[in-house]
C-alpha cells in the first residue's frame, strides 16, 4: 500500500472511504487503529509463536496486493464491522483488539478450535444487523451462525 505513494497516489486517496467526497480506497493501513492492530498481531506471531518475519511479510505482501487491506467499508472485507462501522460510516477504534485477533487468524496464528469458535462468534456479532442476522463476507444477509470466517492467507 505504501508503494502506491511512490507512484503518485496521495494519502487521502488511500485513507478516505468510497462514500466520502472524492472517494478513496478505505485502506486500514492508513488509519492508526489498523496499524496498531497489525503490529499487535505481528508481535504475537513473532515473539509468542515463533513465526518467521519473512513468512509473515510474504503473506502480507500478497494480501495487500490483492486489496485485502483496502475497501474496509465493503461487506466483502474482513474488516467490515470490525474496523468500519457501516451505520455511522466511520472507523471503529473500539475494534482494534478484534482486528488484531482477525489478523492473527488470517496469518495462521489461531490454531485451537475453541479460539477459532470464539473469534467466529465475535466477528458475527461485529457484523450483526438486528437480533439474529448478520452480513456475510459475500455481502448477503444471513443468520448470525452462518457469518463464518474468511479464508486464511
Amino acid at each position: 500500500s505504501y508503494q502506491k505513494l511512490d507512484h503518485g497516489k496521495e494519502t487521502p486517496q488511500l485513507r478516505r472511504f468510497n462514500h466520502e467526497r472524492g472517494g478513496g480506497e478505505g485502506n486500514m493501513l492508513f488509519r492508526p487503529v489498523g496499524q496498531i492492530a497489525l503490529v499487535q498481531a505481528l508481535g504475537i506471531l513473532v515473539f509468542n509463536q515463533d513465526f518467521s518475519l519473512k513468512t509473515i511479510f510474504d503473506k502480507l505482501q500478497k494480501y495487500d496486493a490483492s486489496g485485502g487491506f483496502s475497501q474496509i467499508d465493503h461487506p466483502q472485507s474482513p474488516w467490515y464491522g470490525i474496523l468500519y462501522d457501516p451505520n455511522r460510516k466511520r472507523v471503529l477504534v473500539s475494534g482494534r483488539e478484534l482486528a488484531s485477533k482477525m489478523m492473527l487468524y488470517l496469518l495462521g496464528g489461531v490454531t485451537e478450535r475453541m479460539e477459532r469458535a470464539q473469534l467466529r462468534i465475535a466477528v458475527a456479532n461485529a457484523r450483526s444487523v438486528g437480533k439474529d442476522q448478520g452480513i456475510s463476507f459475500e455481502g448477503k444477509f444471513v443468520k448470525l451462525k452462518e457469518v463464518g470466517l474468511p479464508a486464511q492467507l
